[in-house]
C-alpha cells in the first residue's frame, strides 16, 4: 500500500476560529459519512484528525501568554495518491466547500498534499 497525506495547517486569529472551527466540523461530518464502512471508506481512508490550539508567544513556556491566534490543523493518511484526488473531487462538491477554500487561501500556513509518512509509532 502506497500511503499518501494530506497535512493542513492554520494560524487564524481568535475571533475567526469559532467561523472555522464550523467549516473544519461540517467536513468532518461529510468525511465520517464519505468514509463509513457502509461507503468502502477503509478502501480509500486509513485515518483523519483535526486538532485545535492556542499560539502560544513562546511554546516552551505557555506561561508567557498566547498571540491571539488559534492554530487548527487536518491530518488525512490516504491509501494512494489516486484517494486523495477522489477525496478533493468529491469534498470540493459541498456546500460549505467554498469557504473552505477561502479559509485555506486566508489561513492556510502548511498546505501539503500527497506527503509521506516518514515514521509511524503506532
Amino acid at each position: 500500500m502506497e500511503i499518501k497525506c494530506i497535512n493542513l495547517g492554520y494560524v487564524v486569529s481568535d475571533e475567526k476560529a469559532d467561523f472555522v472551527e464550523t467549516i473544519f466540523t461540517k467536513h468532518a461530518s461529510w468525511m465520517n459519512e464519505f468514509y463509513s464502512e457502509a461507503n468502502d471508506g477503509p478502501k480509500y481512508l486509513i485515518s483523519a484528525y483535526f486538532t485545535k490550539s492556542p499560539e502560544f508567544v513562546d511554546p516552551t513556556d505557555p506561561e508567557k501568554g498566547t498571540t491571539g491566534n488559534t492554530i487548527f490543523t487536518i491530518n488525512e493518511r490516504f491509501t494512494s495518491i489516486e484517494s486523495i484526488q477522489r477525496h478533493v473531487e468529491n469534498a470540493s462538491k459541498n456546500d460549505y466547500f467554498p469557504q473552505f477554500y477561502e479559509i485555506m487561501g486566508n489561513y492556510g500556513k502548511v498546505v501539503g498534499i500527497g506527503g509521506e509518512v516518514l515514521h509511524s509509532i503506532r
